[in-house]
């Protein structure tokens, strides 16, 4: 197969969607849902062709005198990655259905996460990195977001943006220590975790956009932590350490106080994306396999959180508690989840490298975090109870399926898709199965169970303390989200941006203040000559 197959799974939407979008708006429902199915089916093809024969990699453009290229890579691990894209967003469309838009924005953000996700080089994902911020801001217009959140958070994702392309030049030069701290940086960025969670695009959108709000930008922002190794510059543990523990805490904090389920949802998923880092720092020879999971493992939760608020806005049956229920279990790392091997594996490598105090707050924050969770699943009701259809059943399917692959066959589908992550998943099974480790291995099975037991009583505790309206939790939440902070310095901006009008003002008046301009920088020349 041609290289250039790589190329359909970012063309297909692009030329197909806006043909279907005036067409859809004028048949019927089910024809509608007819038209949502084919088009996700024949983008899941355009993917699957992807893995024959193996990795293929396309350069854009290339300028050798400079060692400058813009390349597409789609290998085993960015052929799941893609699938993980829009096999649950079938799930979701089917659940959804009558109300299946085709929706321009939105395939925006699905393109520029897979142009991310294929971006081969430092180079090229700083590009898709600028296209997935443009898509994220016109989505957000699109949904009415408000323009000062919207712009706020496509400046912060800029500046981290920049921080990567800074990065990128340290890296081969006698300070690429520095090249990977800033690297480190703009990665966390990436996936919109505490203190720079604010790029995530969660912020005043409803729940059935929580996929195109969470899930696709994150697992966009996974793959740029999977490259990691590609750097051939070790991941600063110190850094990803104090970052993660930060994070969990905060996660905590927001879980307990937040009442909106769209956001108790990104609050608590944060805190699985913040052991991927983790994987990638303390790991050795498993660490892709155990990123790849945890990423996985949560975006599964995501998605199945979402299918449970979608199936709740009209039907009150049993369906969406055992749906929401199935995602804190996905969340948790229990057995015969997704993320239960890389759970494990994580722990046991925290446990090896004398992490005890991160290993313990990853176990508390698992805990604390599920509690809210369970109360959320309990309080699920619809507007009306009737039958669901078969549209919602196959989505059900389809989620099942998923997830029962991804928990099921983790090892065959490694040595499947690429042969350094089947490598990788032998490593893990060796971390976790067949090890000499037995203290470490039990910890790491204690921390991936107790959670979800000790969770579970504590949902009452969590439920007081919610009812609480002017609690310190909430007053600790509303410091930790840091909305002070973006209030002084936008006021420094305005007030710096007022000065320098009235100095324009002063020297336009007065054209002796451009002589001494001019003398001050002659005379800072003159001391730098000397």
């Amino acid at each position: 197969m041609p290289d250039w197959i790589l190329l359909l799974p970012l063309l297909f939407p692009l030329t197909a969607a806006p043909l279907l979008a005036p067409i859809a708006n004028r048949v019927s429902a089910r024809a509608r849902l007819g038209l949502a199915v084919a088009f996700l089916a024949i983008e899941i093809l355009t993917i699957l062709a992807n893995a024959l024969p193996g990795s293929h990699r396309f350069a854009v453009s290339t300028w050798d005198a400079t060692s400058f290229s813009i390349a597409l890579q789609c290998d085993g691990v960015a052929l799941l990655l893609l699938l993980m894209i829009f096999v649950p967003l079938a799930a979701l469309w089917l659940i959804a259905s009558p109300h299946v838009p085709f929706d321009l924005t939105a395939i925006l953000v699905l393109t520029a996460a897979m142009l991310l996700t294929m971006a081969d080089g430092l180079i090229t994902i700083y590009l898709a990195w600028v296209a997935l911020d443009l898509a994220i801001f016109a989505w957000w217009l699109a949904c009415d977001v408000e323009r000062a959140t919207a712009i706020h958070a496509l400046a912060l994702s800029q500046l981290a943006g920049l921080m990567l392309f800074a990065g990128a030049l340290l890296l081969g030069t006698a300070r690429a220590n520095d090249g990977a701290l800033l690297l480190t940086l703009a990665f966390w960025a990436r996936l919109g975790l505490f203190p720079l969670h604010a790029t995530l695009p969660t912020r005043g959108v409803q729940a059935h956009d929580l996929w195109i709000a969470c899930g696709v930008p994150l697992l966009a922002a996974s793959s740029l932590w999977l490259r990691w190794s590609t750097l051939r510059i070790a991941a600063p543990g110190t850094m990803l350490s104090v970052l993660a523990g930060a994070a969990f805490i905060a996660a905590i904090i927001w879980t307990w106080s937040e009442e909106h389920p769209t956001r108790v949802v990104t609050a608590g998923v944060s805190h699985a994306f913040a052991l991927a880092p983790l994987a990638i720092a303390f790991g050795s020879g498993d660490a892709l396999a155990f990123a790849l999971w945890l990423a996985l493992g949560a975006t599964a939760a995501i998605a199945l959180f979402a299918m449970a608020q979608t199936w709740r806005a009209e039907n009150r049956n049993r369906y969406p508690r055992l749906i929401w229920f199935a995602g804190v279990l996905a969340l948790s790392g229990l057995p015969l989840t997704p993320t239960f091997l890389a759970r494990v594996g994580l722990y046991v490598t925290l446990w090896e490298n004398g992490e005890w105090l991160l290993l313990v707050l990853a176990g508390a924050a698992t805990t604390l975090i599920l509690a809210p969770l369970w109360n959320f699943g309990f309080a699920l009701t619809g507007t009306e109870a009737r039958e669901s259809n078969s549209g919602e059943y196959a989505g059900l399917a389809i989620i099942v399926a998923a997830c029962g692959v991804l928990s099921l066959a983790p090892l065959p589908l490694a040595h499947a898709l690429a042969a350094n992550l089947g490598e990788s998943a032998d490593h893990a099974m060796e971390r976790v199965i067949w090890t000499n480790d037995a203290l470490g291995v039990v910890i790491g099975f204690a921390m991936a169970i107790l959670p979800v037991v000790a969770s579970f009583f504590l949902r009452g505790a969590a439920r007081a303390m919610r009812s609480r309206p002017k609690s310190l939790l909430q007053h600790a939440a509303r410091m930790m989200d840091l909305a002070w902070l973006r209030r002084i310095l936008t006021g420094m901006g305005y007030r710096t941006g007022a000065m320098v009008r009235n100095v324009q003002t002063i020297a336009e008046e007065n054209p002796t203040v451009w002589l001494l301009f001019i003398a001050l920088w002659i005379a800072i020349f003159i001391a730098m000559a000397r």
